[in-house]
């Protein structure tokens, strides 16, 4: 199996994992009693801002999109960045604002993260440089994502996946910490340590 075939297999697995999850999020935020009885406002804002980086993020990895249609590659762009401000903005006050105490700190540092990953984004290709734009998409869109990661690892029974964590807040905030500290290490590993390990230096005598 080559290359091409494992990113469509790839993206294949995150689009379904996004939906079911994005499906059961929007159930229980919106649909569930009594889960939606503060801050209407700012949680209708936040998914509407939020999904278009979700839906948007996969095509701004196509290849033959980004070679072939440039126009609508930057448009998409565009519409990446101004969804991931806003969601990232709704998502800090959400952060600064919830009821519990332990997810205070682990949302607020994802947030203004996000944040930052973004408009980095957004730097860098305004100073044509293509390759550091890159890697702060993949970073922009990893953090976009943890809203999956963040369930998936969830539906794991708690007291098997942290049988060595009694209290049941402890429990939930070392997942907030996981949900978006793995995923952003991992990309880092992938591709800025490992290639950096690699890579040669020349050294002139």
């Amino acid at each position: 199996m080559n290359r091409r075939h494992l990113e469509k297999i790839f993206w294949l697995i995150v689009a379904l994992l996004s939906a079911y999850y994005l499906y059961r999020g929007i159930k229980f935020r919106f649909f569930t009693e009594g889960n939606l009885t503060t801050k209407e406002i700012w949680y209708y804002a936040h998914l509407a801002t939020a999904i278009a980086p979700l839906l948007i993020g996969p095509f701004q990895f196509w290849t033959w999109l980004r070679l072939n249609h440039v126009t609508i590659h930057r448009t998409l762009g565009k519409i990446y960045i101004i969804g991931s401000i806003l969601g990232g903005l709704t998502a800090f006050y959400l952060g600064i604002t919830i009821d519990l105490d332990g997810s205070v700190v682990p949302l607020i540092l994802l947030s203004t993260t996000w944040l930052f990953m973004t408009v980095c984004a957004w730097i860098t290709i305004r100073r044509g440089n293509v390759q550091a734009h890159r890697l702060f998409v993949i970073r922009s869109y990893a953090l976009a994502m943890v809203f999956v990661f963040l369930r998936l690892v969830g539906d794991i029974p708690q007291e098997k996946l942290f049988f060595f964590i009694e209290s049941p807040e402890i429990r939930d905030t070392t997942l907030e910490w996981m949900s978006w500290i793995i995923p952003l290490l991992t990309i880092e590993l992938v591709f800025s340590w490992i290639p950096s390990m690699k890579r040669r230096q020349i050294i002139n005598p």
